[in-house]
């Protein structure tokens, strides 16, 4: 049985609150990127340190977050009311959090300018959530759908549709690539999360019969193979298509890679038997609310640098921190004003 506390599964708590701090790292420009992220110099690049903690950690906690959630929805099943609830709470936070944004950060009248005036790039602002971090949501409702039908399979259909939208996601890069249709491997296509739809209902049902050895074999399994999929990333993947979405000459989360690594990450966490302690459990608690506020906070860590004339490490650390803090503050004080359900 997984480790839990009060109906909460530890382990889970533990992801919450370590990929939040990894989503606002990575909306602060990384850590130490390295030449990948250059337009002018990527194809010179080799693989270092600094790569491996952006791409297959930081770039892991969209991915574990929308695996989370799929997971906990297949452990605890749901009619078409509760779908349509869900789905219903999921849209409300894209509208309010992408418009309040976008207000925000285009000055009011701003944001009505930059609304888009053909069909294409209505698509894509429609699917990035006004090209903000909120495409989560979107991503996350049509997946949760996704995962609502799909529990009615078979485990064997399951997890063969697991393994068919992992090859879908491998695939798309390559079409970007010949095609130079953007939308295809683009961070926020939808289809780059199905795979965590199917892995969410097959780790659900493994856990309810306690088939431990199965899961395990299965976490091993997905581990083995992202070895093989991250040589990929450093070799068919690279293409300068990629900087029309992205800050580096990869796919973000187009990648077969983070699917394997995410897919064993959740088996050690839901198996976990480490106690919790109240950080974490704070963290865990906040985490939507930081997700919701960060972006709120980006641009401080330019004022910091300036004013306080920040150098690396300092520099790309004190902000994480601050950052981090306030989007805490935030949590605390903003429930005063507006609904819970916006931002816990």
């Amino acid at each position: 049985m997984a480790a839990t506390g009060q109906g909460r599964v530890i382990g889970i708590d533990y992801l919450r609150a370590f990929f939040s701090v990894c989503v606002v790292a990575v909306h602060l420009n990384y850590l130490f990127p390295s030449l990948i992220f250059s337009p002018e110099h990527f194809s010179e690049h080799t693989f270092s340190t600094s790569d491996f903690i952006n791409f297959y950690v930081l770039c892991l906690a969209v991915p574990v977050f929308i695996l989370i959630a799929t997971y906990l929805y297949a452990r605890k099943p749901t009619d078409f009311n509760g779908l349509l609830k869900r789905i219903g709470r999921l849209t409300r936070l894209l509208v309010f959090w992408s418009i309040l944004f976008q207000v925000y950060y285009l000055t009011g009248l701003g944001a009505v300018k930059s609304l888009p005036n053909n069909f294409r790039d209505l698509g894509l602002y429609v699917m990035t959530g006004g090209n903000t971090v909120y495409y989560f949501f979107l991503s996350l409702a049509l997946v949760t759908i996704v995962t609502h039908y799909a529990m009615r399979l078979s485990t064997p259909m399951v997890w063969g549709l697991f393994a068919a939208s992992t090859f879908l996601v491998g695939v798309l890069p390559i079409l970007q690539r010949k095609t130079e249709i953007v939308f295809l491997a683009h961070h926020a296509n939808p289809l780059n999360f199905v795979p965590y739809a199917f892995a969410g209902i097959g780790l659900s049902r493994l856990m309810e019969t306690g088939a431990r050895r199965q899961m395990n074999l299965i976490g091993l399994a997905c581990l083995a193979l992202a070895i093989p999929a991250a040589l990929l990333d450093w070799t068919v993947y690279v293409d300068a298509c990629f900087f029309e979405v992205n800050q580096f000459a990869i796919p973000a989360y187009t990648r077969p890679s983070l699917v394997f690594l995410g897919v064993a990450v959740m088996v050690l966490a839901v198996q976990t038997q480490r106690l919790g302690n109240s950080l974490v459990a704070f963290m865990a608690f906040h985490s939507l609310a930081v997700y919701c506020l960060h972006p709120f906070f980006v641009d401080i860590k330019f004022k910091l640098i300036e004013v306080l004339g920040l150098t690396q490490p300092l520099a790309t650390f004190v902000p994480i921190i601050i950052v981090l803090g306030l989007s805490y503050v935030g949590s605390i004080v903003m429930p005063l004003f507006l609904r819970h359900e916006m931002i816990r």
